[in-house]
């Protein structure tokens, strides 16, 4: 794959990334609110000591989570769309140019 055709790719990818984060399913939404329920009742029953602790775990998670979704997000998108490009041009783009 070319650079300019890898580049608009990543550009792509990342455009529907962010779209699908914008615009996530009820049942996205409905788990990211109980996992938030419920870290708020765990939160209101710990020692300030505790809530500092708790609060570096809770950052920890969305970096965690947030590099683990672009990672494979991307890499499927890029996999993908590799593959078909691949397919289409009799196999040019599978060997990397």
């Amino acid at each position: 794959m070319d650079v300019y055709m890898k580049k608009a790719t990543e550009e792509f990818i990342s455009s529907r990334v962010n779209h699908y984060g914008k615009n996530e399913t009820k049942a996205v939404n409905d788990a990211f609110m109980k996992l938030r329920d419920c870290a708020e009742n765990l939160k209101a029953t710990l020692t300030a000591e505790q809530h500092a602790l708790f609060t570096a775990m809770e950052n920890a998670y969305r970096l965690a989570d947030g590099e683990s979704i672009r990672f494979y997000w991307k890499s499927g998108f890029a996999d993908a769309i590799q593959f078909l490009m691949g397919w289409s041009s009799n196999g040019d783009a599978a060997d990397g140019e």
